[in-house]
């Protein structure tokens, strides 16, 4: 599980919110802009229209173990950086705009449902009419989790490494430019 911010580089808000089972950061803020075409009223989403996605910049905060972990990494996180919490935002259209954009209402569902029941109880069999069980999203691996973390530290160690190639770089551009400076100031001391 992640905690990551978004920043608003125009205003410089902080949104915080966390990712999980396997869901980049970037891949939350893809899904954030997703839902954007839904219409959800939400001060986060008036930013992402007023400023659109390229003004915001995606970092990880930290990588928690359990729920509890998360919970608190989160509160550091809106503390730290003053921010707004993206937890519990909805990407989703509720059921009643879910109805009004496939051009249903609820009550003709409900009446289909009903007529599918009464026509089982008639037939002399009454099933149960069960709903499926739909995934809740988590899927309490340990494996992924570690996966997650290792992948999070080999980013990390990847950016350190090509910081450090190019902090050596720079210094020896330097050193090769404070020689010639030297080398021709050894020349105009002659003259």
């Amino acid at each position: 599980m992640i905690v990551f911010t978004l920043i608003n580089n125009e205003t410089d808000d902080v949104w915080v919110g966390t990712a999980r089972d396997g869901v980049s950061p970037e891949a939350r803020f893809k899904q954030l802009q997703d839902a954007l075409e839904l219409g959800i009223d939400h001060p986060f989403y008036k930013d992402l229209r007023a400023f659109g996605a390229e003004a915001f910049s995606v970092d990880i905060y930290a990588v928690a173990d359990d729920r509890s972990e998360l919970a608190l990494l989160v509160e550091e996180a809106l503390e730290t950086h003053n921010g707004n919490s993206l937890v519990g935002i909805k990407t989703v259209a509720s059921s009643t705009a879910l109805g009004q954009l496939t051009g249903k209402s609820q009550s003709s569902r409900r009446a289909g449902a009903a007529k599918t029941t009464s026509a089982a109880g008639a037939s002399g069999t009454a099933k149960k009419v069960s709903k499926e069980k739909l995934s809740a999203g988590r899927t309490g691996s340990a494996a992924k989790e570690r996966k997650i973390k290792e992948a999070i530290e080999a980013e990390k160690a990847a950016i350190a490494a090509a910081k450090a190639k190019r902090v050596a770089e720079e210094a020896a551009e330097m050193k090769a430019i404070m020689a010639a400076l030297d080398a021709r100031g050894s020349t105009l001391s002659r003259r």
